[in-house]
């Protein structure tokens, strides 16, 4: 007979899910049973209240099609849970959640809300005890984040071995042939350093003549390049120089500053969520955890204007900007981002973390 201390109920489960233990498992939170708990509901049972704990915490936070999960703790029977008897209270950890990146105070205007969900921008931020507080009238709530700006962005933009009629992205196994970054001032649009190095490929170590025409990267430029663990550490290295000389933190990278004010920016999920992303994991590679959050400009820049971009070039175009250098040139490519970047943030939109690889993780002591 299950015990209610350590045993949630999950109801109304989403289209989404096939497989309940299938969906733990991936969350790293696996049950020691599923039982099957009438229609669309599912009693999960774990091994201790602690592990119970830790599993609703996350679950609390997963969404499908933007809505939470409907995840509690499981109760047998009702009537028992009375003033006299009330349930007992859970563990509380430090632990982190997830809230829409806007203010959600009714009195002002909702248009800040609506654009958090169509994007489904998320900023992470971190409470104490296991849950966070409403409001039931839903009358003056807050939220405990308030609107970001960052003083500094990184601007990050890799370049990949690639060949003609490949694969979609997402399916390749490219390798990254040059690591540029750009780390710009905010409030005057000026390059402040610059790191750039070139790659060894290993695994394809000849470029394909496509390749060397989009970007304009040779052999010789790879051949005399570096491993990417190498640059992984050498960049680590120009970084805290960087941030420690103008006082600034990433995300996550301080208990008393969770948000920081420097952050790293890229077009797209690609350069961070897929390509280094799988290159570490296929490789065995090391990655710093501070590459698991960055802003996606293009996901700012298609809500801020109202406009998708056919490509990058677009984007510029579109608000009055000129591509400088060689298209498809990482360091090029960066700079370009910077400036961009920046004419968003003159426009007045808010820069926000847009994805975060590891939400329940702080990067303390990972730089310094």
């Amino acid at each position: 007979m299950e015990s209610t201390s350590n045993t949630l109920i999950f109801k109304n489960i989403p289209k989404q899910v096939d497989d309940v233990m299938q969906l733990l498992n991936s969350l790293k939170i696996p049950a020691a049973e599923i039982k099957p708990f009438g229609r669309k509901r599912t009693l999960i049972l774990y091994e201790s209240e602690k592990e119970a704990c830790g599993a609703l915490e996350k679950l609390q936070n997963l969404e499908f099609n933007g809505k939470l999960v409907n995840v509690s703790w499981f109760c047998k029977d009702k009537s028992k849970v009375n003033n006299n008897n009330p349930m007992p209270k859970r563990p509380s950890c430090n632990k982190a959640v997830q809230t829409p990146m806007f203010a959600t105070n009714r009195a002002t205007s909702m248009e800040p809300v609506q654009i958090s969900k169509q994007l489904c921008l998320l900023d992470t931020i971190y409470v104490e005890g296991s849950q966070t507080q409403n409001n039931s009238s839903g009358k003056n709530s807050k939220s405990k984040l308030s609107q970001q700006t960052y003083e500094y962005v990184i601007a990050v933009d890799f370049e990949a071995t690639c060949w003609e009629n490949q694969a979609p992205p997402r399916w390749r196994e490219s390798e990254i042939i040059e690591f540029p970054a750009i780390l710009v001032n905010l409030k005057t649009g000026k390059i402040e350093a610059e790191f750039h190095k070139y790659i060894m490929p290993i695994e394809s170590p000849k470029l394909s003549a496509y390749c060397t025409e989009l970007t304009g990267i040779t052999q010789k430029n790879v051949d005399n390049g570096i491993p990417l663990q190498t640059a992984l550490m050498m960049f680590q290295e120009w970084l805290r120089k960087e941030l420690r000389v103008r006082h600034l933190t990433l995300p996550k990278m301080s208990k008393d500053n969770k948000a920081g004010n420097c952050a790293f920016v890229t077009w797209t999920d690609w350069d961070f969520g897929i390509c280094l992303n799988k290159e570490c994991s296929r490789k065995r590679l090391k990655k710093p955890p501070y590459f698991n959050q960055w802003i996606d400009l293009r996901a700012i820049y298609r809500e801020w204007y109202k406009y998708k971009p056919i490509n990058f070039l677009d984007a510029l175009t579109h608000v009055g900007l000129e591509f400088e250098g060689k298209q498809h040139s990482g360091i090029d490519d960066a700079k370009n981002l910077s400036k961009l970047t920046f004419k968003l943030v003159n426009d007045g939109a808010i820069l926000a973390i847009t994805k975060d690889l590891t939400p329940f993780q702080l990067n303390l002591n990972c730089i310094f």
